[in-house]
């Protein structure tokens, strides 16, 4: 009998923890062993005058022990990250729109990749339109749901300050002119976006789709190329906001670890921790990036004052 059983035993004169932790015969073996508790009855517990909440918490870490606390904590990171998700790509907008100077404005969404942006857009909504069409719990695809729609965001306020570039300076009492010749531009861009999404959840034949879901993993992995190679290009990364990047960092090195504590559940997981291990890679070098171009940017200021 383990040892806390034993003091619970000897410390509580109520039934509740004889009911507890009763003792039953070893179908496998002549041996009795002892009946642990359900979450249920830990629950009750708590309301229980006569129990010691030293000896609850003895208990429910018992219980932990024996789920696995490296799955317990897997499963609340899963969760965690369906949750960030839904804000991750918010400080990236704010990036863009936050600059007075619509000069500024049109630097950070030139600095973006549209291409990239695009890609990982594609490759979110391939996955929500998947795992909506196999009725798979939302937590399956949630995530990809939230970033895909900030996505969205992000591409048409690329594509408003590309045009707002290409229009020009506005002279005097053109402001609301150009405003409304570039949200013009957006219409198409909108339309194609709007009819994608359509036709990926609502018209795409299932097989189509589970092909595409294959496909969707590297797309997802090279959708960071192209932003990799503009801020090479540009040889800096100001446009790109470290709190979105960091959280994308975090959030792979989550979906790698969660994907190996249940690697024996699913028949993909190699494909998926390949997948993962590969984007933990390339969101690396962009935070790298963002570490490197960052640094560098400051000792150019520093040696302009000196």
């Amino acid at each position: 009998m383990p040892r806390f059983a034993a003091h619970a035993f000897r410390a509580q004169k109520g039934g509740d923890l004889k009911r507890l932790y009763s003792v039953v015969p070893s179908q496998s073996h002549n041996l009795y062993t002892m009946k642990t508790p359900g979450i249920l009855d830990i629950i009750k517990l708590l309301f229980n005058p006569n129990v010691s909440k030293m000896m609850i918490l003895q208990i429910a870490y018992g219980q932990l022990k024996i789920i696995g606390l490296a799955k317990i904590l897997s499963a609340v990171l899963g969760s965690l990250i369906v949750g960030v998700s839904s804000v991750i790509k918010v400080p990236q907008i704010k990036k863009i729109v936050k600059p007075e100077l619509l000069s500024n404005r049109i630097q950070v969404a030139q600095g973006l990749s549209l291409e990239g942006i695009s890609l990982e857009t594609l490759s979110n909504w391939i996955h929500v339109a998947y795992n909506s069409q196999n009725n798979n719990p939302f937590r399956n695809y949630g995530e990809s749901l939230f970033v895909g729609v900030q996505n969205i965001a992000i591409i048409l306020l690329i594509d408003y300050y590309n045009a707002r570039s290409r229009l020009g300076a506005a002279g005097p009492g053109e402001d609301d002119i150009k405003i409304r010749q570039a949200l013009q531009e957006l219409v198409r861009p909108a339309a194609v976006i709007a009819g994608s999404i359509v036709f990926l959840t609502k018209l795409a034949p299932e097989r189509l789709i589970s092909t595409l879901q294959i496909a969707s993993i590297p797309i997802s992995i090279v959708s960071k190329l192209p932003q990799i190679r503009q801020n090479h290009r540009l040889q800096r990364a100001s446009h790109l906001s470290e709190i979105t990047v960091g959280a994308n960092l975090i959030g792979s090195l989550i979906r790698v670890f969660t994907t190996v504590q249940d690697f024996d559940k699913l028949g993909r997981d190699k494909v998926l921790l390949a997948g993962y291990g590969s984007s933990l890679v390339l969101n690396s070098v962009l935070a790298g990036q963002v570490w490197y171009y960052g640094k560098q940017e400051q000792q150019e200021k520093q040696e302009k004052k000196d």
